[in-house]
């Protein structure tokens, strides 16, 4: 089955292989594609891959009124038992990492291994806030998603991934891709993720967690990195030479290292 319907809502999930499972989740106007280069990765060291669209984004129903990153990480949590899974690796990328965060707080038990890149502990703060109602703003006027995503376009990979052939050629795929989304649930997501805030839950988190930055990230910076691992026992933080946001895309091979050599270390927790 690639759907799982859980009250009103009906997630898209890709779901492949048969070992340790591992549910990776994207960011904010993305699609859980964003994840191919790790995916083939992680299937053939053996593990079982479940990638899923969030509310609001590919394949899965818009974002309701009030989604929260903790709203959809009470849905992910759903959907591993949906799957008959007491637990799984994690692996979360700016929003993704908010709503894996969320999960590893509300349900340490749920987590083996935690991996967050280029996320937040918080939003709480007047730069941030007012970078949200920025994005919704723009979101609201014509063709705002197509807009949002061509300004970003190049905090998002990096200056010389988006200029590269290979670049390009995702330019089109993910300019496509931002063409389909719902303006209100990017909307909505915007609104719900000023609501998030968990600086002083992180270290309910008992998974061994490792905590990925780019050193160029223009929005999730390394300090961000660097204070959520200081806030998480058994915590690492890594950071990964280039730029970008969404930094698996253009540094694949340093990213698909980083987790693969940390998935492959023996379970720990606080």
């Amino acid at each position: 089955m690639a759907f799982f319907i859980h009250g009103p809502h009906r997630h898209y999930y890709y779901d492949s292989g048969a070992g340790s499972p591992v549910l990776l989740l994207h960011g904010l106007g993305n699609s859980g594609r964003a994840w191919a280069p790790q995916a083939s990765a992680l299937l053939s060291l053996g593990h079982r891959v479940i990638v899923s669209d969030l509310l609001g984004h590919g394949a899965s129903s818009e974002a309701p009124e009030g989604i929260t990153a903790h709203a959809q990480a009470l849905e992910m949590l759903a959907l591993l038992d949906h799957l008959g899974l007491e637990s799984t690796h994690l692996i979360g990328l700016s929003l993704g990492g908010m709503v894996a965060l969320e999960m590893a707080c509300h349900a340490p038990e749920a987590v083996q291994q935690l991996v967050v890149a280029g996320t937040f502990a918080s939003m709480n703060s007047t730069y941030r806030q007012g970078l949200l109602n920025d994005w919704a703003a723009n979101l609201a006027q014509a063709d705002g998603c197509l807009k949002r995503f061509k300004a970003t376009w190049p905090a998002l990979v990096g200056a010389d991934y988006a200029a590269s052939a290979e670049g390009q050629c995702l330019y089109q795929a993910w300019h496509a891709q931002a063409a389909q989304l719902s303006a209100q649930s990017q909307i909505r997501w915007c609104n719900g993720m000023k609501r998030y805030d968990l600086s002083n839950q992180l270290p309910a988190i008992q998974a061994a967690t490792l905590v990925l930055a780019a050193e160029g990230d223009l929005i999730s910076p390394r300090s961000e990195a660097e204070d959520i691992t200081q806030r998480i026992d058994h915590a690492r933080q890594i950071t990964l030479p280039g730029d970008g946001h969404v930094f698996n895309i253009p540094y694949v091979q340093a990213f698909n290292q980083a987790i693969c050599t940390f998935l492959q270390e023996p379970l720990q927790h606080a």
